[in-house]
């Protein structure tokens, strides 16, 4: 049996670029003090209205004992607070604070200065189409509809 190029694999690309393209991004979020996963639960908290640790965790994919670590930490740097939940004792809302507010779309735009730079030279159609692919491949994975 012949043995196919590395290059010759879907895996390979869509690993490389995404590797790629969040090495940019880190780049771009350094100066604020924060990771990829902080700016994506700052943002889900501030464009989403994502509220609760739990919802916040699938939304955004990550487990439970990590969203905690990652909302502590935001927490200590004065981006977040999280109030007793009204309605639920074991809970607690998540709000942005000041700092974190006026962060959020800073984030947001560096966010889009990554996506702006690896989709240049694409046409509308191209980028659509790309768009189009990864949720089919996406939903060919054995994720469940809150895993997208």
């Amino acid at each position: 049996m012949e043995q196919a190029s590395v290059q010759s694999s879907t895996g390979y690309w869509v690993t490389r670029l995404a590797r790629v393209m969040e090495g940019d991004f880190e780049k771009r979020l350094g100066p604020y003090g924060v990771t990829r996963a902080s700016c994506a639960i700052l943002n889900a908290i501030f464009y989403d209205k994502q509220s609760t640790p739990a919802a916040l965790a699938s939304f955004v994919g990550i487990d439970g004992a990590a969203i905690t670590r990652h909302l502590d930490r935001l927490e200590k740097q004065g981006l977040i607070e999280r109030e007793p939940s009204p309605t639920d004792r074991r809970s607690v809302i998540l709000t942005l604070t000041r700092k974190g507010t006026r962060l959020a779309p800073k984030l947001a735009a560096k966010s889009q200065e990554t996506n702006t730079k690896f989709l240049a030279g694409l046409t509308r159609s191209e980028r659509e189409s790309f768009h189009q692919i990864a949720q089919k491949m996406l939903a060919n994975a054995d994720l469940t509809p809150g895993d997208l």
